[in-house]
């Protein structure tokens, strides 16, 4: 699984790539929006509830099934959220966003997940059939401990692999510019990007 951290760029990602630019730079937009930013990062990161909830999780044979982390499971609270934006009064453009928002918000829980190539997931959930990836780009979680060195370590190489690549896609959107002049910058958050997926790679399994 990747970490608390991944998951909650991933939803500010989900956010700063959604939006229009010029609503991201107003003061007032952002304090606005900012409670339903704090739920597209919820979104993105509450599959892992089933470690709270550990009846969420199955045991088949020699895997654990968890139910969370499949294509069903993730859009449970997107769906949920579309039907509360609904009765709200939220219609049009702005229930469209906000719809595709968090269901993006919750599909990049499995992506993430997926990417560390370590625990098969039962993305066809009910079907218990599960899947892995046959590499990894990313780093597991390393156990949450101040002492525990792998942590700090892979939290570097995920953040190392996730924050530039993101600011690469924020700017391959939103770049206006007539010439592409934010070229070098997302050229070098690729490229800064695939060295860590790389490095990630290399770890063992």
């Amino acid at each position: 699984m990747s970490s608390f951290v991944g998951h909650g760029l991933a939803g500010l990602t989900v956010y700063l790539t959604t939006m229009e630019l010029r609503s991201i730079r107003q003061d007032r937009s952002i304090r606005h929006n900012l409670p339903w930013l704090v739920w597209l990062i919820t979104i993105a990161s509450i599959p892992d509830i089933d470690y709270l909830v550990p009846s969420l999780i199955l045991q088949n044979n020699n895997y654990r099934i968890r139910t969370t982390h499949s294509f069903l499971g993730v859009l449970i609270v997107p769906a949920c959220t579309i039907l509360g934006l609904w009765l709200l009064g939220n219609r049009g453009k702005t229930l469209k966003l906000r719809s595709w928002q968090s269901i993006l918000a919750g599909f990049s829980h499995l992506l993430l997940d997926l990417l560390t190539g370590v625990l098969p997931l039962p993305l066809l959930y009910p079907n218990l059939e599960v899947f892995k990836l046959p590499f990894g780009l990313l780093p597991s979680a390393g156990k949450i401990q101040l002492t525990n060195y792998l942590f700090y370590r892979n939290l570097a190489i995920e953040l190392g692999a996730i924050v530039p690549l993101a600011i690469s896609l924020i700017l391959i959107i939103h770049d206006t510019t007539p010439f592409g002049k934010h070229r070098f910058f997302i050229t070098a958050g690729m490229l800064i990007s695939g060295g860590f997926m790389f490095w990630a790679s290399t770890l063992n399994r």
